[in-house]
């Protein structure tokens, strides 16, 4: 990930009132996890897809690209801006055995913003991409590096317990309940 060019995206989507968050490798990298992003992912509102699509387009080349299973996304827009990969996905889905996980994220008053230069830059819950990590093939490491970050600075209850109204794989649904009960003791 390019600083610059995260930079200028959370400019324009801030400055048209967007309600977006910074969430996969990029999210990681603020809460110290690792050192190297691979690219920049964007979680948006499903009522706010569009529109950042119209705002992303101008500052980079887009590509059309269909989401690859096991993910269902509703809005999914890939572009290179600045000479960095960046995936916007609104309403982040992903099928499994036992159906599909839907995200539609919004702000709320819990949002960790961190400041980048001067800029805000919204954070995707790590709760939220603990689920997501489990629930992507190949990508339980990264669930395995959030669960001790979510025990030391406490677990966002109502991000799990939404996560569990869905349908989730029993190995899924087993690894957020033991989270939650290890982070009460």
């Amino acid at each position: 990930m390019k600083k610059d060019a995260l930079l200028r995206i959370a400019e324009v989507l801030n400055s048209n009132a967007v309600d977006w968050g910074l969430g996969g490798s990029s999210m990681l990298w603020f809460h110290g996890l690792i050192d190297c992003p691979n690219d920049i992912d964007l979680l948006v509102a499903e009522r706010d897809a569009l529109r950042t699509h119209e705002l992303l387009s101008r500052l980079g080349t887009y590509e059309e690209l269909q989401p690859k299973e096991p993910f269902c996304t509703k809005y999914f827009t890939h572009y290179t801006i600045l000479g960095t990969e960046v995936d916007v996905m609104g309403l982040l889905g992903i099928r499994h055995a036992e159906g599909v996980y839907r995200l539609d994220w919004r702000r709320d008053a819990d949002t960790r913003v961190e400041p980048l230069e001067g800029v805000s830059v919204p954070l995707t819950p790590l709760e939220d991409w603990f689920v997501l990590y489990l629930l992507m093939p190949g990508r339980s490491g990264k669930a395995d590096l959030i669960e001790p970050c979510l025990k030391r600075q406490g677990i966002r209850r109502d991000r799990l317990e939404a996560a569990l109204r869905q349908p989730l794989p029993p190995e899924v649904r087993a690894r957020v309940l033991a989270a939650m009960t290890e982070a009460e003791g």
